[in-house]
């Protein structure tokens, strides 16, 4: 009807107009592609840093456990005439057994023998690729700490003889194979191989209880000096075997 004679005007929309609307409330196929492109370049950005940030946090209990292992070692030493646990029993008489071990009492608890990074890869299939080892077979068992002792120490156990304490490796974080319960680091033998999982830094525990974060390199150069290994300048072995050969 007219608009003129009093009647309303009725307004028709075109199909077109309707489906124009809705175009321009929905996302075509381009700008979908753009807003998964976007989330996967997010996601790859903040992955990696939430990895790390995850192994700093198992970094920073590994750290503590070799803190508790040190102050362990110096609580043990006053009562056992000044000297330090042996490289023989620290660990385990029994093999498999943790609460055998000389140390144990100290420590009181076989969480802090494990590392938790290391706890993840003995539960995993994830293989652990270890240098070869120097000298006799030590004790084999289903691994269940990730810390291994300086067999160098046996050379002097009295911390009074020690020259330099904060400088002589007492455990070490060691590359270790799954059913490695020998519980020896050492130049000759035993593993000597720190390994690196803490975002590419690992730990020593000194002979004064402090514990050392070190990255690969600054490992290599520690494990080249006799001090580090030798808490005195005798470096002789079993049957006169020198243990400190090419050691700086």
């Amino acid at each position: 009807m007219d608009s003129k004679q009093g009647y309303p005007t009725s307004v028709i929309t075109s199909p077109e107009s309707n489906s124009s609307r809705e175009r321009d409330g929905a996302f075509t196929l381009i700008e979908l592609l753009v807003v998964i492109a976007i989330i996967a370049v997010l996601a790859g950005l903040l992955l990696p840093a939430m990895a790390r940030s995850q192994e700093s946090a198992r970094g920073v209990v590994c750290f503590s456990n070799g803190r508790q292992m040190g102050l362990a070692a110096q609580l043990y030493t006053p009562d056992n005439r000044g000297h330090m646990p042996s490289f023989r029993n620290w660990l385990c008489v029994k093999a498999g057994d943790l609460t055998t071990g000389k140390l144990f009492p100290y420590v009181g608890a076989k969480q802090v023998y494990l590392c938790p990074t290391d706890q993840r890869d003995l539960a995993s299939n994830k293989k652990i690729t270890v240098p070869a080892l120097r000298g006799p077979a030590g004790r084999k068992g289903t691994r269940d700490y990730s810390y291994a002792m300086n067999c160098g120490l046996c050379h002097e156990e009295e911390t009074s003889t020690f020259k330099t304490p904060a400088e002589t490796m007492f455990l070490m974080e060691a590359v270790m194979a799954k059913d490695d319960y020998s519980g020896q680091a050492g130049p000759t033998f035993g593993s000597h191989t720190l390994t690196i999982r803490h975002n590419k830094r690992g730990h020593y525990v000194m002979s004064d209880g402090h514990v050392e974060r070190m990255n690969q390199a600054q490992s290599i150069a520690a494990e080249k000096k006799k001090r580090f290994w030798f808490p005195t300048d005798n470096t002789l072995g079993p049957g006169g075997i020198n243990m400190g050969a090419g050691l700086q």
